[in-house]
């Protein structure tokens, strides 16, 4: 399948909003790839693609994971935002053709991370927070959005550290339970940084 082929059907199957979004993140993904040493193309799909299963309805859901032996983990059971991801990746191996593995592994950990990630999971993670639709996110203030991008220029890993404390402290914030994957990423990076100040 074509970019534009997957274009025209993440348009008939995204909500108005998330579509433009997608666009933006996989604009985001393609400018920032040689900044995370990272292929062009396959950026671009990966952020075309990171969200393909967002507006699935829960029959949609049910179906997939059933059809397709998707084994949801207890956290994404409990909090439904975070099926999408870890859904997406089947979706887009399955009605996208996509079949490289480090494009399906962004996809599938662009919302909680992990620990040690390769450098097409911290793009995609990264992309879809700076992605500038961002910007008029409810809550998120302008700081927060200048941050994410200097230090995106400046020092991947920190932009990292940052956006998962930030993802971190909205999901705080809802209320909502935390995937252990969001903790043990930071967890590594934080890590990492100490050891290499040591």
């Amino acid at each position: 399948m074509t970019t534009d082929e997957m274009i025209i059907r993440l348009k008939a199957t995204l909500k108005e909003r998330r579509f433009n979004h997608t666009l933006g993140v996989a604009s985001e993904a393609r400018r920032l790839a040689p900044r995370f040493g990272v292929d062009v193309e396959k950026a671009y799909i990966a952020g075309l693609l990171h969200d393909c299963a967002k507006n699935f309805t829960p029959e949609q859901v049910e179906d997939y994971c059933k059809r397709y032996g998707v084994a949801l983990d207890p956290y994404s059971r409990k909090e439904p935002a975070l099926i999408h991801a870890f859904l997406g990746a089947t979706v887009a191996r399955t009605d996208y053709g996509v079949d490289d593995p480090e494009i399906l592994s962004a996809i599938y950990y662009h919302t909680t991370g992990k620990p040690d990630m390769t450098p097409m999971e911290k793009l995609i993670y990264i992309a879809d927070l700076t992605e500038p639709g961002r910007d008029r996110d409810p809550g998120r203030s302008p700081e927060v959005s200048e941050k994410l991008k200097s230090l995106v220029e400046s020092d991947i890993d920190e932009a990292l550290i940052y956006a998962i404390g930030y993802s971190l402290s909205y999901v705080l914030k809802k209320g909502n339970l935390i995937h252990p994957d969001s903790i043990f990423a930071r967890n590594y990076l934080i890590e990492n940084r100490r050891k290499k100040l040591d």
